[in-house]
């Protein structure tokens, strides 16, 4: 597939089988993260990848949002480290695209769940005490993967036209 078509092709998946995918198809997805773009290429990322079933049941608990965790035969909580990069979120969310993409290119689905909100740690707070994660890091989002057990809709995207506003 090329990528325009998995771009195109990729859905928030929420529902997974029981078959849990091989370890190698769950690492060639956080691999592929790690190769996104950072500020001053800091790369402040690290994972954590979580298989435990309590566990994953105490995650999907950290919003109303993220109950399709439950679900999930892993979880991979994505952090990023404020002391490397002024632009820890954004290098993040590039990196957790990344993930996504090959998820969906390997026949995994995956769908993530915010834990950073701007205005409250409260979430993030929630997720570090489960998984004893140090102050340093922050906790962006938990990622559920695993085989799809849904097929979404088509994707309804704005227009060329819509989305350029001015060609300058």
């Amino acid at each position: 597939m090329d990528l325009l078509s998995t771009i195109k092709s990729r859905r928030s998946i929420r529902k997974y089988t029981k078959e849990v995918p091989p370890l190698e198809l769950i690492n060639k997805c956080i691999e592929a993260a790690l190769y996104a773009p950072s500020a001053r290429n800091s790369q402040p990322w690290s994972f954590i990848l979580v298989k435990n079933k309590e566990v994953i049941e105490k995650l999907s608990k950290a919003q109303p949002f993220t109950k399709f965790l439950e679900g999930a035969p892993y979880v991979i909580v994505a952090l990023a480290d404020e002391n490397k990069s002024n632009h820890w979120l954004e290098d993040l969310g590039c990196a957790i695209m990344l993930l996504l993409l090959e998820a969906h290119s390997l026949g995994l689905g995956a769908c993530w769940g915010a834990i950073y909100h701007p205005q409250s740690k409260e979430r993030e707070n929630y997720v570090r005490e489960i998984l004893l994660i140090p102050e340093h890091l922050r906790i962006i989002a938990c990622i559920a993967i695993g085989y799809p057990d849904e097929t979404p809709p088509p994707k309804k995207v704005k227009s060329l036209d819509e989305a350029i506003i001015k060609v300058v």
